[in-house]
């Protein structure tokens, strides 16, 4: 006869995939204590209920809430690289001009002048905004020039590319 493991749940613990290194999610089974851990990494699965698995995965490392400082420390690298690729959403020219990049040079040019107009300097706008529509606005028609004489110089004939914006 096999011994009747114990039925402890674990709580307050925040759970490590020690296979991904990222922190579980936790969700809560209704009506009940016990705990499911996910990882999103690897898609691994673990429950609470059942202490001695968390002895013996080796994948999984529980610690204590607030006694996690790898858990710290990756929060500060997240915090990090959401602030690097926000910098970097505003620095995209079509971000800045408000067109798609699939837009036509017509609607481009059109979209630039109507910038340019409303942020003149001459007009109540400032220098550094109509600066910043100027770069983004020849970013994006030396990125289609170069693309359309790529596309050329391969000998591809491309379609919906511009001769000129």
């Amino acid at each position: 006869m096999r011994p009747v493991a114990s039925c402890a749940t674990l709580e307050d613990v925040d759970v490590e995939c020690t296979h991904c290194g990222l922190r579980m999610t936790t969700s809560q089974a209704t009506g009940s204590r016990v705990r499911y851990f996910h990882c999103a990494g690897c898609h691994r699965w673990v429950t609470s209920s059942y202490t001695e698995v968390f002895k013996a995965d080796v994948k999984v490392r529980a610690h204590k809430k607030g006694a996690a400082p790898a858990f710290a420390a990756f929060d500060q690298v997240k915090e990090r690289l959401e602030r690097w690729l926000s910098a970097l959403d505003d620095q995209d020219p079509y971000r800045v001009l408000g067109v798609s990049p699939m837009e036509s040079p017509e609607r481009l040019r059109e979209r630039y002048r109507e910038l340019a107009l409303e942020n003149h300097p001459d007009r109540g706008g400032s220098p550094e905004s109509m600066q910043r529509i100027n770069d983004a606005y020849e970013r994006v028609v030396q990125h289609r020039e170069r693309r359309r004489a790529e596309a050329l110089g391969a000998g591809a004939v491309v379609q919906g590319l511009p001769t000129g914006a």
